[in-house]
């Protein structure tokens, strides 16, 4: 994997809502990339990424059940980066470097924005 192009990337998102996860995974698909595991809610998704080889995943802030930032928690501690991805105002409040997600996107989350994600977070040590 290159900086500019990491091929496909194996990622498991979390957002509460379905149409959300399939628009998500469609853009996901179209920047090349491999959506494992589409989950409801954080729980699921650290579920998923026990079950699913992953290298990447996107989750939402506030979810039911779990919220992503609790999940990001557990990812980490697993080895799995992750992006936070919302459209709730208090995201822009999230300080990067004090949470456990390695970037974050608004919603609407565009291409170039997952993109770059992506990158950001696959650059991290």
């Amino acid at each position: 994997m290159t900086d500019n192009n990491p091929g496909p990337v194996r990622i498991a998102l979390a957002d509460d809502e379905p149409d959300l996860r399939i628009s998500m995974t469609r853009l996901l698909t179209l920047l090349g990339h491999n959506v494992v595991y589409a989950a409801a809610d954080g729980a699921e998704l650290l579920e998923a990424c026990a079950a699913h080889d992953v290298d990447l995943a996107i989750v939402d802030l506030d979810m039911p059940v779990m919220d992503g930032l609790t999940a990001a928690e557990e990812l980490a501690e697993r080895g799995i980066p992750a992006v936070l991805v919302s459209g709730h105002p208090d995201v822009r409040e999230v300080v990067v470097e004090h949470e456990p997600v390695v970037t974050r996107v608004m919603k609407p989350a565009t291409i170039d924005k997952l993109r770059e994600a992506i990158r950001v977070a696959l650059c991290r040590p």
